[in-house]
């Protein structure tokens, strides 16, 4: 029984002294990957979250008060400009109407009464102006008589040939007589500013009646407008999305225009609503391609323009978004419905002969120390910026560099480049290096011994234990 315990600890001794070696033990292999630089077509795209939405839609309200009577239509039935599609009970629109037609009529009676009253008035100032002249005259002519008689009498009664009764009855009738001529005389001064000021006054009552019989008229139309309205109509060609009430149901648009349908002009043509972050939002324009599949029976895809690009913020719990509208073509099975979810691929940049390099190049740095590696970026030195068409600098131009390992001298050797667009996964290189240069985009040094976790896990098992 000893002996076996002997022979065990032994098994194990071995067995960890094995494990030992092949973990600690290195043969000085150093593997370099290399990424080549090519040349194609490289892609920049924004993906996103777009809604299916119609092109436009119009909502059918309700722009009278009383109750649907009839519709006509349900929901996803095609509709025709001025088709009826629903009926609302006329009952109070009617009564209505027939009141502002008798205050119709009752101003056009009125305006046909003030404008006889204005010639009855322009005929009759005149002949009343030469009636207050003629009585006038009389007076006067009275005043004459009486004025002759009063100077008779008055000598007559100084030399007593005459009574003081007959004396004090003329001298009243000569007063008489003057008071009789102011007062022909006010007439007629009365008579001539009548027939200088009841005239104006004739005319305003007549430009009354007129304003009057106008707002009449106003009423009258527009309660044959309500009335017109309790026949709701299509305002376009185009099918209808949702209708919200049943017939029955009692409207009042005393405040505000109760929904009864929403139309679409059709959906052979539809919009996606994506929202964009504003990191992204900058590589947007009107105009850009952008594509989305749908999958079902069939995957089936869509491609589209940007139709529209909006200034205005969304911004929920603090992330900003940018409403991009893109504009589809359907399909014949109609495939795209109104509220569908879709991932947009918006194409940014697109360059059909490009030379570029894998993503994994650019992020690799070398197993050296920083003060070295900073060492050898501070002495590069980078072409000249790459320049557009237009001579100005080249879009999205940004200047970094690549590394190149050799194996000879064990040194490392930064490349300085300047990098254009990414499909994140290569990136364009506008200049600094050609198709067929290699870079390094992965480095293992086994110079040194190490411990490996997975080799030690396997090591230790029992099947690998040997004595």
């Amino acid at each position: 029984m000893r002996t076996w315990l002997i022979l065990a600890t032994v098994g194990v001794l071995g067995g960890g002294t094995a494990l030992f070696t092949t973990l600690g033990g290195g043969n000085g292999a150093v593997q370099s990957f290399n990424a080549e630089v090519e040349s194609g077509p490289i892609v920049m795209t924004v993906e996103t979250l777009g809604t299916i939405e119609p092109l436009t839609t119009v909502t059918v309200g309700c722009e009278t008060t009383g109750k649907i009577v009839e519709i006509a239509v349900d929901h996803d039935d095609p509709v025709t400009k001025d088709q009826v599609i629903c009926r609302i009970d006329p009952e109070l629109a009617q009564a209505q109407h027939a009141q502002s037609k008798a205050e119709l009529a009752r101003a056009q009676s009125a305006l046909v009464d003030a404008e006889i009253l204005q010639k009855e008035q322009n005929a009759n100032l005149p002949i009343a102006t030469q009636q207050a002249l003629g009585k006038l005259q009389e007076a006067q002519a009275a005043l004459i008589a009486e004025a002759y008689n009063w100077k008779r009498i008055d000598k007559l009664y100084e030399s007593g040939d005459a009574t003081e009764a007959e004396w004090t009855m003329i001298k009243a009738n000569h007063e008489r007589a003057k008071a009789a001529v102011l007062f022909a005389e006010a007439a007629y001064e009365q008579a001539k500013l009548n027939e200088q000021f009841l005239p104006q006054r004739a005319r305003e009552a007549v430009d009354q009646a007129k304003a009057a019989l106008k707002l009449a008229e106003a009423r009258f139309e527009a309660t044959q407008a309500q009335l017109d309205k309790c026949i709701i109509q299509s305002p376009i060609d185009g099918i209808v999305l949702q209708r919200y009430l049943d017939v029955g149901t009692t409207v009042n648009a005393a405040f505000q225009t109760p929904p009864l349908f929403l139309l679409a002009p059709s959906l052979t043509r539809m919009k996606v609503n994506a929202k964009v972050s504003e990191s992204d939002i900058v590589h947007i324009d009107v105009g850009q391609k952008a594509r989305f599949t749908v999958e079902g029976k069939q995957r089936v895809r869509f491609e589209g323009k940007i139709l529209h690009k909006r200034n205005q913020p969304e911004i929920v719990q603090g992330v900003t978004t940018y409403t991009v509208i893109l504009e589809v073509d359907n399909d014949e099975r109609q495939t795209l419905l109104p509220g569908m979810s879709v991932n947009v691929e918006i194409e940014c940049v697109n360059r059909p002969e490009a030379v570029f390099i894998a993503n994994k190049a650019l992020r690799f740095k070398p197993p050296i120390p920083i003060e070295d590696r900073q060492a050898l970026m501070d002495a590069l030195n980078w072409p000249a910026e790459p320049k557009g068409e237009d001579g100005a600098p080249a879009l999205y131009s940004k200047r970094t560099h690549l590394w190149q390992y050799d194996d000879s001298g064990r040194s490392w050797r930064a490349v300085p480049i300047w990098i254009g667009v990414t499909d994140n996964v290569n990136t364009e290189i506008l200049s600094g290096a050609r198709p067929g240069d290699e870079f390094v985009r992965e480095f293992v040094d086994g110079s040194s011994g190490g411990f490996s976790l997975k080799e030690a896990i396997k090591l230790a098992s029992p099947d690998n234990r040997t004595l």
